[in-house]
């Protein structure tokens, strides 16, 4: 039998893995597709996830590849109104690292096969399960025909489509929001280097982020259906130019912030997006994935290793759920906030909040919450 069975190979099913292996468990992921995406729509993981990839063996190697943001800057009417520096806040690693999630995705897949070759089932979709006392039967599609595993735990990271929480008739209650975006990734012509840039114009925000190859990404909210293309957006919000044929990744995407009422349901816990979905303005998805496995690992392992009773793994369980959904909620208000003020404004209206920006983060102690906020290093983050 299977000490614990995960469903999905994303960052949060990778995490955990990897820690249950290192801790000497046998583990294996079910991976519906046979290889990583060729682009990502994440690329922040803030220094709470760093830490995480540190643990895991491959940090070390994702700051290398990466890009370090270690300051970002408001602008708005061509003046810099905000300015905000990641130096002061309380982590080992004092920046945000832009690296695509495939490019994370895989290093960790590395790291796991160096682990156990055998550990990542690619080409495995999960289709069905089966609660015993103690333990549960596993089925899933392949190439070469329908499996089944006998696991003691099975783990849900397969997405905010999870088809592990569908199965187990788990609701997922939130709600669509009303934001839309354009994103895509474009050789870098600006002079900003490492900063992430976001432009504060009357008809919605468009940020700008840099990315490993001197690449950017740029990401523009939508006004309405009949908003003009991403080039022409930047040009009209921005004043920089990218040429339409340039980028290597384009994509429109909305907003939404939905999660289930716990994550722990017997042996079947629910982790990253498949637990709790938020909108990706502030980037905090990936890393809140990569806490949940490093929250929900050492539970795990105590409890395979015969360390705690029944009603003490069950507590723990419940614990370790109410803290990470309300860290999703944090993360979920955040979110909030940011897409708030990247929502068209009415003209007169853009001087005052400009005045207001700046006097704002001309406070030291004001600067250094919102940059503890943002980088998920404050209390509660």
């Amino acid at each position: 039998m299977i000490d614990v069975l995960i469903v999905g190979a994303g960052p949060s099913g990778m995490a955990l893995a990897i820690l249950l292996r290192q801790g000497g468990h046998s583990v294996r992921v079910l991976e519906s597709r046979t290889g990583v995406g060729e682009h990502s729509r994440a690329i922040g993981i803030h220094p709470p996830g760093l830490a995480v990839l540190d643990g895991l063996g491959v940090g070390p190697a994702a700051v290398e590849a990466g890009v370090r943001i270690t300051r970002g800057v408001g602008i708005s009417r061509g003046r810099v109104v905000a300015e905000l520096g990641f130096g002061s806040i309380p982590a080992g690693h004092r920046f945000v690292l832009s690296l695509p999630q495939n490019r994370t995705v895989g290093l960790l897949r590395d790291r796991l096969r160096e682990l156990d070759p055998s550990a990542l089932l690619a080409g495995h979709e999960f289709t069905s399960y089966t609660a015993h006392p103690g333990f549960h039967v596993v089925e899933a599609a392949a190439a070469g025909g329908p499996t089944r595993f006998e696991c003691r735990f099975l783990i849900g990271a397969d997405g905010t489509r999870s088809a592990v929480r569908r199965a187990a008739l788990v609701s997922f209650r939130g709600r669509d929001l009303p934001d839309r975006y354009l994103m895509g990734d474009y050789p870098d012509g600006t002079d900003f280097g490492p900063v992430a840039a976001l432009f504060l114009h009357e008809h919605g925000i468009t940020e700008s982020f840099p990315l490993p190859g001197n690449r950017r990404r740029w990401v523009s909210r939508l006004r309405d259906e009949r908003s003009p293309s991403l080039p022409e957006l930047i040009a009209r919000r921005t004043g920089h130019r990218v040429e339409a044929g340039e980028n290597s990744m384009l994509s429109e995407f909305g907003t939404a912030n939905f999660a289930v009422a716990s994550m722990n349901h017997g042996d079947l816990v629910l982790i990253g997006d498949a637990a709790h979905e938020v909108s990706p303005i502030g980037g905090q998805g990936m890393t809140l994935g990569l806490r949940d496995a490093a929250a929900l690992a050492p539970i795990l392992g105590a409890a395979l290793g015969g360390q705690q009773p029944r009603d003490r793994l069950e507590e723990q369980l419940a614990g370790f759920s109410r803290r990470r959904l309300a860290s999703a909620r944090r993360a979920g208000r955040q979110a909030h906030v940011n897409m708030a003020l990247g929502r068209p404004l009415w003209g007169p209206a853009v001087g005052s909040r400009d005045a207001l920006a700046r006097v704002l983060f001309e406070s030291e102690r004001f600067s250094a919450a919102v940059a503890a906020t943002f980088t998920m290093t404050g209390k509660g983050g």
